[in-house]
């Protein structure tokens, strides 16, 4: 009994001593809802940019760019431009770009902002359509404009202030006449054509940098903070409350995030402190009773718990009429028990169709255990040529030892034809100077071979003939030509091949004979003219010393030629058959391939 006295005798000589009370915010961390439906992260997901607004795509003098699979650079997002769950269509939108001129004493600052915005439309691959929402950056104060055309990296997948706001470019310490100067001379409400271009360049790259975090929002658990402000004791020599101290702490760690568990301990030891406490006449000792009570009630807020808070909060408040703690207690229960907004219901629709005459469709028409197409954005400047020179090299000597009639030697006068039409439509025209005179003969029997198919087909009865031309047109082609001179160019196209080859970087060059050779052997499987066992083996072997030499040479593998050449390279690895079709998109996946080295 002595000792639980004196216990309490030492206690209320420290509330007596507790002067020096103060506040502090601390950020409390909210679990946010996905607004759509909860994802694993990271999201599966392909970004791609669009347009069908003639104000970003019709002046060739401004080239904008517009039409691109972009790559988002958020921990949270794994872009796959594969066969990616979600297809993420940013579909840019114009509105012209305005200058604004700002009187400063007796100077002038000129303001050029860019005011385009975008549509993000989401489509799940297997089920269609089912979200859309508009993309804006927010508004500048055109009092006191402030630039934000440079300061930020794209590569961080954010926009902090004031780059999250609508690019602006600012030029100040102009006279009036000189300010007048960044108007458009035949629209003075619009400016200049070269400051257009730049504040509209930087706001289309942030326009695709805000989709991240609008795709978290939507699929994944976002975080939001709040502030509740909690009393602690400043240190003081004559006072000291290692309990009080110990339960803020707990806080402190129990609320980023939020864990019931510590601040409710936190909790129990103030009220332990608190109960210990018979007498308020005393104004320090009131004082520090107040605090115990605020942080209690605080402590309660943070986990949501409203069950006791009424009580604690009318004992508070008939000691402290005007708390602002209790009184705002009061108003966040309100705000917990208001009825959450229901989940939106997910609709699936049709991709709209204006996205069908663009590169959108071939994109979401890709199917899995097939070679896709692959847009070959840069023209073949000398690997289309090259390839076809290697195949029809290597076919010949198929063509050699084959049978007239027989099924091989059909496939690859076949393959010949095809070769030779390129040669005449000018798909595969590129040659190196070096060989204009060693392929002298061999352009002109193909350019000759396309020039007798094209008069065969301007006669041939194709609606009543249809199923036996193939046929008929070798037979005419044979009359014209003995088998012989079709495989008479193996030095030439030797010669040709190593003198094209020798244009690509010396480090490169075998991997370059690699992909030619890859392509020919997948060639000749298509046409079934190769020793399966045999070109197997080969294929295989090129598909790894490519799939090795890019995985040195890119790292970061995330184009959409690297997730088709993986995918190819799994199909054919497992021997599958492919199609005309799919020969075709291989063949230009090898050639996009081809414009890295």
């Amino acid at each position: 009994m002595k000792a639980k006295f004196l216990m309490l005798l030492l206690l209320c000589s420290a509330f007596i001593q507790a002067q020096k009370i103060r506040w502090d915010n601390v950020n409390v961390r909210r679990e946010v809802a996905p607004s759509l439906f909860l994802k694993e992260s990271p999201l599966n997901v392909a970004l791609i940019c669009t347009t069908f607004d003639s104000g970003l795509s019709s002046d060739p003098t401004m080239r904008y760019q517009v039409f691109e699979n972009a790559i988002l650079y958020n921990d949270f997002i794994y872009n796959n431009f594969g066969l990616p769950e979600i297809v993420a269509l940013l579909e840019y939108k114009f509105a012209p770009a305005t200058v604004h001129l700002v009187k400063q004493d007796l100077k002038y600052k000129v303001a050029v902002v860019s005011h385009l915005y975008a549509n993000l439309i989401l489509i799940d691959r297997s089920k269609g359509f089912f979200d859309e929402q508009e993309v804006r950056l927010g508004e500048i104060d055109l009092v006191h404009p402030i630039a934000n055309i440079k300061g930020f990296n794209s590569n961080l997948g954010f926009l902090d202030y004031p780059n999250n706001l609508n690019t602006t470019l600012v030029i100040d310490d102009l006279t009036e006449f000189e300010a007048n100067q960044y108007k458009n001379k035949t629209n003075p409400s619009l400016p200049r054509s070269g400051e257009e271009k730049s504040v509209n360049e930087i706001q289309l790259l942030k326009l695709k940098m805000k989709v991240g975090s609008i795709l978290r929002g939507k699929f994944l658990p976002t975080a939001r903070y709040q502030q509740r402000s909690f009393n602690y004791l400043k240190e003081d020599k004559d006072f000291k409350s290692d309990n009080f101290d110990k339960a803020l702490q707990l806080v402190k760690s129990g609320v980023d995030p939020v864990n019931e568990s510590k601040v409710r301990e936190a909790i129990s030891i103030w009220q332990t402190e608190a109960d210990a406490i018979t007498n308020l006449d005393d104004k320090k000792t009131k004082k520090y009773y107040i605090a115990l009570q605020e942080n209690i009630l605080q402590g309660y807020n943070v986990i949501r718990d409203f069950q006791n808070t009424d009580e604690l909060a009318s004992k508070l408040k008939s000691i402290d009429s005007n708390n602002e703690i209790a009184n705002a207690l009061i108003s966040n229960k309100k705000n917990a028990a208001l009825p959450q907004p229901p989940q939106k219901e997910i609709v699936f629709a049709p991709v709209p169709a204006r996205f069908d005459r663009s590169d959108v469709k071939r994109f979401l028409d890709k199917k899995s255990g097939k070679i896709n197409a692959i847009v070959r954005l840069q023209p073949d400047k000398y690997e289309g040529k090259l390839g076809d020179m290697n195949t029809y090299k290597a076919a010949s000597e198929v063509f050699r030892k084959s049978q007239v009639n027989s099924t091989s030697f059909n496939a690859i006068l076949s393959l010949f034809l095809q070769i030779a039409e390129y040669e005449r439509t000018g798909v595969n025209y590129d040659q190196v100077k070096e060989v204009k005179e060693v392929l002298k003969s061999y352009n002109a029997f193909c350019l000759q071979l396309a020039k007798e198919r094209k008069a065969f087909d301007a006669t041939y009865d194709f609606k009543n003939q249809a199923a036996s031309y193939m046929e008929k047109l070798r037979l005419h082609l044979l009359s014209l030509h003995k088998k012989e001179e079709f495989t008479v160019f193996d030095d030439a196209l030797s010669t040709a091949i190593t003198a094209t080859i020798a244009h690509t970087k010396p480090e490169n060059q075998q991997i370059a004979r690699d992909i030619i050779d890859l392509n020919t052997a997948v060639t000749l499987k298509a046409n079934a003219t190769a020793d399966p066992v045999k070109n197997q083996v080969i294929i295989d072997r090129l598909i790894d010393n490519v799939t090795a030499f890019f995985a040195k040479k890119v790292p970061n593998q995330q184009y959409e030629v690297f997730f088709e050449f993986d995918n190819s390279a799994k199909l054919l690895k497992q021997n599958k058959s492919i199609s005309a079709v799919e020969l075709g998109n291989f063949s230009s996946i090898l050639c996009v391939l081809y414009f890295y080295l």
